[in-house]
């Protein structure tokens, strides 16, 4: 494999973090975490980038590009904590290409390249099990329609989506449903979470009738294109965080470059250095597994789980780690809410449980490597 990007992901890169950088700068972040509402006309922007569309399909108005380019992309936006709901989409569009048939996917991809919909999979519940034993919301047949009741929670911006893709055991499999957010029965409630930035939210089905159409492939077939979506959602993540990890680090030796303390900035006290080199070696050890397992999801998919749990494993130490030294670095000005110090911790926090934490993926790790 060639370990260099291309031109194309430099530049989308570059691309990216002028936006960013212009739109959404840590003090609008800030702002934004006091009332979090999608700015859907910023959305729309980044649709009209191609960001929204990067991973649809060229015949349906995407630009057909591949898990790589997508993890560039999202680097950047950990890097700006930004809290536009890219990877959810991602993960829809993923579930929809791969299960859906050409009429589902002609009716929605479209739309979701274009910003007009807001897609995201639902998938965990109450037992907090991420595998089909852990889905007990139903899908029972009634007449020529299928009757969805259960729960699902952290729903990554399911406030925000149209559309929500349901996990549901359908007979001894799951099957995975197009649900419309507006649909009779739905109903979807926000959650508040430490990190404002990555919203999700629990949503309720009571008695919900879809047409057997919305069904996505076979009855009870979806959990064998769901699991490695799933890998999929954790290394999309994990280059979120550690975009944000090093936007953490950078901020701590700025920082430590200007604070003052016996005459001298703190940046030349050895405690100082080598706390900063021992937070830059994990965040280059997670950045080089995550491009890893991006090339394995395109390239070599049975070693998507191992190395996607290892990049989640080491991030999610990586990115709470540099989000608990910029606050320490920064003294007691780090404690404050104008600092944006605490908004990196925040993240470090809430990733280092979401989606796994670390010794759960540790585990997932040393059972590859078992019964590899």
């Amino acid at each position: 494999m060639d370990f260099g990007f291309t031109p194309e992901q430099d530049e989308l890169r570059s691309q990216a973090r002028r936006f960013l950088d212009a739109q959404l700068p840590l003090d609008r972040i800030l702002e934004w975490t006091s009332s979090p509402t999608l700015d859907r006309a910023l959305w729309k922007r980044t649709a009209d980038l191609g960001w929204a569309g990067l991973t649809v399909p060229e015949r349906h108005g995407g630009l057909g590009l591949g898990a790589v380019d997508l993890i560039v992309l999202l680097e950047e936006m950990g890097r700006s904590l930004c809290p536009l709901p890219l990877a959810s989409v991602d993960l829809a569009v993923a579930a929809l290409t791969a299960l859906g048939d050409d009429a589902q996917q002609a009716a929605w991809l479209p739309k979701i390249a274009s910003g007009d919909v807001i897609a995201t999979l639902a998938v965990l519940e109450a037992s907090d099990v991420s595998s089909a034993d852990g889905i007990a919301t139903t899908a029972t047949a009634k007449g020529g329609d299928v009757v969805l009741d259960g729960a699902k929670l952290f729903v990554p911006d399911g406030q925000h989506a149209e559309l929500i893709l349901i996990a549901a055991r359908e007979g001894q499999g799951v099957s995975l449903f197009l649900v419309s957010a507006d649909t009779p029965g739905v109903t979807v409630a926000p959650l508040i979470l430490v990190d404002a930035t990555k919203p999700a939210a629990e949503v309720k089905l009571a008695g919900v009738t879809v047409a057997a159409s919305a069904r996505l492939g076979a009855a009870g077939a979806a959990w064998p294109v769901l699991a490695p979506l799933l890998d999929r959602q954790t290394i999309t993540h994990t280059a979120e965080m550690v975009g944000a990890a090093d936007a953490a680090l950078r901020m701590a030796v700025e920082y430590a470059k200007v604070r003052q303390q016996f005459g001298s900035p703190i940046g030349r006290f050895q405690g100082v250095k080598h706390r900063c080199a021992e937070m830059l070696c994990d965040v280059e050890s997670a950045r080089s597994l995550v491009y890893y397992a991006a090339w394995a999801a395109d390239h070599a998919p049975e070693k998507v789980t191992s190395y996607a749990a290892m990049a989640k494993a080491l991030a999610s130490e990586a990115l709470d780690q540099a989000g608990e030294e910029c606050v320490q670095i920064h003294g007691a000005i780090g404690y404050t809410w104008e600092c944006h110090a605490h908004l990196f911790y925040k993240r470090g926090r809430q990733s280092h449980v979401w989606l796994g934490a670390p010794d759960e993926h540790y585990e997932r790790v040393m059972s590859a490597l078992e019964h590899g």
